[in-house]
């Protein structure tokens, strides 16, 4: 058995590491303020941990199995949001070159579950140079392929360190997104794209500069809002072809009602303390491993 299985964003989640919450804003002075709510002031362990113990009883309930980063030490104060420490990318683990100096040690806290379980070496990947950069965010696994985004915290040298060391094996998609400077705030990929179901997307569509006919070959796309992107209904956890988690949310009624009626099941549970960090259920999630197809891959 693989340490590390993913080849479909949508395949059955088996393996998962969560964030942790009780170490936020311990030192808020190194925390990283990547909205406007933030700057208001930074929420407090306590509903934190209601939501992130609903999350984790939810995920245990379906079956997955729950893992959380090991407390770091005292330069690292926010272990909420694993996602962009690396991403599973088939049978190998690429531990990414994240953007920002504050979070580049988060990695340690999760060794003991990547360098772990067999006799056999761990296929775990580390860019050539810290100049290629990339973060788990903006990057989806789906179908054949690997959707990178080119954002503020995935550079060119980034994409290209993909392109160059998985594109034997999957078709490596670069995606261009809309700047700052074009009405648009978007942190990573998944907060305006994320596969759902068996063919299905749900899609910011301005949030791109075009959309590559990868996207509108392989997705019957759902668009949604631009007050439904802020609020990041676009960043769902899949639990399987026909499951998801997402937040409870007035906002989010229309798009759940449309993937109810395409056969998904929809897990709405309260995360709006979580969501004014700046993510949501991808965001604090890092998958280890999904069944492919419903199978192991040995």
């Amino acid at each position: 058995m693989p340490n590390f299985s993913q080849y479909n964003e949508t395949d059955i989640l088996e393996q998962v590491i969560i964030g942790r919450y009780d170490t936020y804003c311990n030192e808020p002075e190194y925390t990283e303020r990547v909205n406007i709510e933030q700057l208001k002031g930074l929420p407090s362990v306590k509903p934190l941990r209601q939501e992130m113990e609903i999350f984790r009883d939810a995920l245990e309930k379906e079956g997955v199995e729950v893992l959380v980063p090991d407390q770091v030490g005292k330069f690292v104060y926010d272990q909420l949001t694993p996602r962009d420490i690396g991403v599973t990318i088939g049978q190998e683990f690429l531990l990414c070159n994240m953007a920002r100096k504050s979070r580049r040690y988060e990695c340690a806290g999760i060794f003991r579950y990547i360098n772990k379980k067999s006799d056999n070496e761990p296929e775990i990947l580390i860019p050539d140079s810290p100049d290629m950069l990339m973060e788990g965010g903006d990057i989806i696994v789906d179908k054949g392929k690997i959707f990178v985004a080119h954002t503020e915290r995935t550079n060119k040298e980034g994409i290209k360190y993909i392109q160059d060391t998985f594109g034997s094996e999957f078709e490596v998609i670069p995606l261009e997104t809309r700047s700052k400077s074009k009405g648009e705030n978007i942190l990573h990929l998944d907060c305006m794209f994320n596969p759902v179901g068996e063919h299905y997307a749900v899609i910011y569509e301005s949030g791109f500069k075009n959309i590559p006919k990868p996207i509108t070959d392989s997705y019957e796309l759902i668009s949604i809002s631009k007050e439904e992107q802020t609020k990041l209904a676009a960043n769902f956890l899949s639990l399987s072809q026909t499951k998801i988690i997402n937040r409870k949310h007035p906002n989010f009624r229309h798009l759940h009602s449309v993937l109810r009626e395409k056969g998904i099941d929809v897990i709405e549970l309260p995360f709006d303390t979580v969501n004014s960090t700046g993510g949501s259920f991808r965001c604090v999630s890092l998958p280890l491993k999904r069944l492919n197809n419903g199978v192991d891959i040995t």
